[in-house]
């Protein structure tokens, strides 16, 4: 699978809003998902939620990530169906790896952005979607000597990972509304291995 890259982008600049407020919200995830690495498939998750009608950055960031859980969530269950129905041999090893890649996801990674999210704490965040990203891809990897049984799920929460942007303004009170200028961070793709040392049966 193809290492994708995590994007945090600031996007709030005078040449398209001089404050928060006056920001439309249609062309705020219109401007937000120009800016992700894959425009569709952001306005699909994003628009039919009707907090995207009237959320800020933050929240449309919240909106990706509950999609993510979702995903991961189904995947989790299918997994535990799948090692409870005697599978064939070759997907023992791999179904096992993958339940505690996505434990580690629904159980560190997700909560770690959700709180780091509401606390206005962005980078943090990125950690946590870069854990998904890793454990999603270590889950489709596992399956190297076999076709894995998860690889829609797996692309979909590494998808839905690297969609993670967000455009942080300024909360400040001051009548005059500040400048902010456009900032790119890239996060090179990770494992989970450099953040856990052991693996639960």
């Amino acid at each position: 699978m193809k290492t994708l890259v995590i994007y945090l982008v600031m996007l709030l600049s005078s040449s398209t809003l001089e404050t928060i407020s006056s920001i439309n919200n249609n062309n705020l995830v219109e401007t937000t998902c120009k800016n992700t690495p894959n425009y569709n498939l952001c306005l699909k998750t994003l628009l039919p939620d009707e907090r995207s009608a009237s959320g800020d950055i933050t929240t449309l960031a919240l909106i990706v990530v509950d999609a993510i859980e979702a995903k991961a969530k189904q995947a989790s269950e299918i997994i535990s169906m799948l090692r409870n129905s005697n599978p064939p041999a070759a997907w023992r090893v791999p179904l096992k790896e993958c339940a505690f890649s996505y434990k580690v996801i629904l159980t560190v990674s997700l909560p770690e952005a959700i709180e780091a999210l509401t606390k206005g704490n962005p980078k943090f965040a990125e950690d946590g979607m870069v854990g998904c990203l890793g454990d999603s891809q270590d889950c489709e990897e596992n399956f190297k000597s076999s076709i894995s049984p998860l690889t829609a799920l797996n692309s979909a929460v590494h998808e839905l990972s690297g969609l993670v942007r967000m455009a942080q303004g300024s909360s400040n009170l001051s009548p005059k509304p500040q400048v902010h200028q456009p900032l790119s961070l890239e996060l090179s793709l990770r494992g989970s291995s450099e953040r856990y040392v052991s693996h639960e049966s």
